[in-house]
């Protein structure tokens, strides 16, 4: 379990400290401060992309200080939107453009929540009723339970941006995901006969993701390599 989580209101710094952290099943991030990290979000869209992206950055340029900006950072980690040095990443700058948003946003789903996507591969596009069952189905937490209802709002916090994804769940990238050039060349494999042969050059993503490339050379197998 990623905790991310930063308590409100609580009573004493050490009484937090003290207190044991939950074990949830799942792995799934969540903050209790979601109009705060909604507001991360946005920012992100206006501003310029920094070399890295850290509390000082956070605190000073998107103006989100406090305990409510602690669960910031970890989440756009796990979401793959910046790297454990705080680098921001590809991701990152497709989430800036308007017509990579949607597809970046779902991406991040993938990323953060993908116990979800491996009970529904459209959770992007679900309803908040079957989202939250899904997180009582991997938790095991009740659905009364503040948590879940936590873990659902981070999650709704990027499906607002990526319901318009494309169609298909196994390409998200709405660029350069797989752009394959082919040039035929004819090479006389005797007197009367003639040879044909193809030349693919991939270009793949720059993604941690590995359902990405899985689902690149799948595409391959399945229509060109028969």
């Amino acid at each position: 379990m990623v905790k991310v989580d930063s308590p409100e209101n609580s009573k004493d710094a050490s009484e937090t400290e003290a207190a044991p952290a939950r074990q949830i099943a799942g792995n799934l991030p969540y903050t209790t401060s979601i109009g705060v990290f909604k507001r991360a979000l946005q920012k992100i869209t206006e501003s310029e992309r920094p070399p890295k992206f850290n509390k000082d950055y956070l605190n000073t340029v998107f103006g989100i200080t406090g305990g409510a900006s602690t669960p910031v950072i970890p989440i756009l980690k796990k979401t793959g939107f910046i790297e454990e040095n705080g680098t921001p990443t590809p991701l990152y700058a497709e989430f800036q453009t308007e017509g990579g948003r949607a597809a970046a946003a779902y991406q991040a789903l993938r990323n953060g929540f993908a116990e979800i996507f491996k009970r529904n591969t459209y959770a992007h596009k679900a309803e908040k009723e079957k989202l939250v069952d899904t997180i009582v189905a991997i938790t095991g937490l009740a659905k009364s339970d503040r948590i879940v209802g936590f873990i659902y709002n981070t999650f709704q916090a990027f499906q607002d941006y990526a319901k318009n994804a494309p169609e298909n769940p196994e390409m998200p990238q709405a660029r350069g995901v797989a752009e394959a050039s082919e040039t035929a060349n004819s090479a006389a494999k005797g007197p009367n006969s003639i040879g044909i042969s193809y030349q693919f050059n991939i270009v793949l993503p720059e993604s941690t993701n590995i359902e990405v490339f899985n689902s690149i050379f799948k595409s391959l197998r399945d229509n060109l390599l028969r």
